[in-house]
């Protein structure tokens, strides 16, 4: 962007680079947590002797459901990466940074709804090999998943915005 840039401006586009900073330490730390609370665990139970082959595929199983929302939000903040990106460039407008934040708001929903349902009933079903409802229902689960659903629309309305700004320096 140009010199003559205002200091709002030139605070946000700080802001934006700071927190891409963070957001690269935070996908460095969800890929560890991948490594240590899913490859190694499973690198054992392929090694292991005293177990038999339904044991293994079970446990590994397990560890596979619990890794589930962690991989959304792997992908969640892999997404407001990219949109930071943008935003540290100084690229306040660009619908690639809307879009990129509309789907890290989704990916966030998903792995949510996976904390909340999927792996307390699947962990249920798979682990104990019974039927039955079992669900996450914490207040924080419930807030994290309000404040991924308003990420998500935030970035619908950010792809909005610049579609509408494209459209009237079309006009002009």
């Amino acid at each position: 962007m140009p010199d003559s840039q205002t200091p709002n401006l030139q605070k946000a586009q700080d802001i934006a680079r700071t927190a891409q900073v963070f957001a690269i330490i935070a996908l460095v730390l969800l890929v560890v947590t991948i490594v240590f609370n899913g490859g190694f665990p499973i690198g054992r139970l392929l090694i292991a002797d005293d177990l038999e082959w339904r044991e293994r595929v079970n446990e590994g199983g397990l560890i596979l459901i619990h890794l589930f929302p962690t991989l959304f939000f792997y992908a969640a903040v892999n997404h407001l990466h990219k949109a930071l990106q943008h935003y540290g460039d100084g690229d306040f407008f660009a619908s690639a940074a809307a879009d990129n934040v509309a789907k890290s708001g989704e990916y966030a929903v998903e792995g949510m709804i996976g904390v909340i349902l999927i792996v307390p009933l699947l962990t249920l079903w798979v682990g104990e090999r019974s039927g039955g409802f079992d669900i996450n229902l914490e207040p924080e689960a419930i807030g994290m998943l309000a404040v991924a659903f308003f990420i998500s629309a935030i970035g619908r309305v950010l792809s909005a915005a610049t579609q509408l700004k494209a459209e009237n320096e079309a006009f002009v």
